[in-house]
């Protein structure tokens, strides 16, 4: 009985090792604040429109969102009202934002203006379950500037902004597999911050690109690997698991 015990111990340690923790958030990068201006919507209004909705759903919307910014980008009419219209709350903050004000809301969308915030306390909401949206391309003190404001964050979750600006402008296809990228045939953009990978983090993929392969869309989603076993998954392992060990024991009783 004792050796059962023991076997039953570890069965129980490998089934439930394979259920993960809570997942870590998601973030989604744009190379561009033009997308999501009133110009951005002027010019590609079904593909804005879209996308607004989608990237509401793909952070748990209808939620409450924070704007942790000034850029026009984030804070012209269209955009938010297509938000507040599926019914989601947009807050707009202008202090110091902790770790526990950012974890009151569903997501923070981001972009220069203002200066960036404390990049550990957004590395700590994201793991911790937030989701950030963060715009480039804002001209804000260069594009080498820019990159370097933003890419310790970016780093930590496999991408990076390119330190130079890509010279894209107007409304770009968009050819994408991508949930967000879905009923998206084209955005418009000014001249953005490329995207590309940085290292090897399997949770982080470019999801949209230009003709001459820049990145301009990129996500990063703890979910799109290592699925979480079904239950039904974990009883049969464990059934089988159990049986190979009363076999052994069997033997060897």
């Amino acid at each position: 009985m004792m050796r059962i015990a023991r076997w039953v111990v570890v069965v129980s340690c490998v089934v439930a090792g394979l259920v993960r923790p809570a997942l870590a958030g998601t973030i989604v990068v744009n190379n561009d604040e033009w997308t999501l201006s009133d110009t951005g919507f002027a010019s590609t209004p079904a593909g804005s429109t879209s996308f607004t909705l989608n990237l509401a759903s793909f952070f748990g919307g209808p939620g409450s969102f924070l704007i942790y910014s000034d850029n026009f980008g984030l804070n012209q009419s269209a955009f938010q009202s297509t938000m507040t219209g599926a019914g989601n709350t947009l807050t707009n903050y202008s202090g110091t934002p902790t770790l526990a004000t950012l974890q009151s809301y569903d997501a923070v969308f981001l972009g220069l203006p203002p200066i960036v915030p404390d990049l550990s306390v957004l590395v700590n909401y994201v793991n911790g379950g937030g989701n950030v949206y963060l715009a480039g391309g804002t001209g804000l003190g260069g594009a080498a500037a820019e990159a370097s404001a933003w890419n310790p964050f970016l780093n930590a979750f496999g991408l990076q902004f390119a330190p130079v600006y890509n010279g894209i402008s107007g409304n770009v296809p968009i050819v994408s597999g991508h949930a967000l990228m879905s009923g998206v045939a084209a955005l418009n953009q000014n001249n953005g911050n490329s995207i590309s990978l940085f290292g090897a983090n399997p949770n982080a993929q470019i999801i949209a690109s230009s003709a001459s392969g820049q990145g301009l869309y990129a996500v990063y989603d703890d979910a799109q690997s290592s699925p979480v076993p079904e239950p039904t998954s974990l009883l049969l392992l464990a059934t089988g698991a159990a049986g190979f060990l009363r076999k052994r024991l069997g033997r060897r009783g």
